[in-house]
């Protein structure tokens, strides 16, 4: 659903790296990358911060 693992690497950053700098747990970031979880548009925020890039940038379906 989202492109957050394809971004972190892209940014070089491990899930341990991402995980820290947004105030998660390593494991509740692989979670969300993997579909098990769905984060809240904070995190979203959060994380596009760290990345560089949008929250639409985020979602794995860009829309037209």
């Amino acid at each position: 659903m989202f492109r957050i693992k394809e971004l972190r690497k892209q940014c070089g950053m491990t899930q341990l790296q991402l995980a820290q700098k947004i105030g998660i747990s390593r494991e509740y970031l692989s979670a969300v990358e993997n579909g098990h979880k769905y984060p809240s548009m904070a995190l979203l925020i959060k994380i596009s911060d760290i990345l560089d890039t949008s929250v639409r940038d985020l979602l794995e379906d860009k829309l037209a």
